[in-house]
């Protein structure tokens, strides 16, 4: 199997709130999705653990790296990764797993 059609464990924190008592600062969430997935599919299964205001509030906010590189609905997973054939421990090793949701 091609290593970017793998899962690989992707953790979106949240990194700021202008609504605590719909989102909490520094919650976050896990998915499992394939290193090749477009940001849209990790939003799109991102936001079905929302519904009502939450959810709302939730799509106000952009992605964005650990390096604070803000990702569009076309990106991929991989575009992310400083190399595209670390094994998962590797990219978890540098934290490129980790992204941010961000209210601008």
């Amino acid at each position: 199997m091609d290593l970017n059609e793998s899962e690989i464990l992707i953790k979106i924190r949240i990194g700021n709130t202008l609504n605590s008592k719909l989102l909490n600062a520094g919650d976050t969430y896990y998915l499992n999705m394939r290193r090749n997935s477009f940001i849209c599919e990790i939003l799109d299964s991102l936001y079905e653990g929302f519904s009502g205001e939450s959810l709302l509030e939730i799509k106000k906010y952009r992605l964005y790296t650990k390096n604070m590189i803000r990702l569009y609905n076309t990106n991929m997973v991989i575009d992310t990764f400083t190399n595209t054939k670390d094994t998962n421990q590797e990219i978890y090793n540098k934290g490129e797993n980790v992204f941010y949701m961000l209210v601008t």
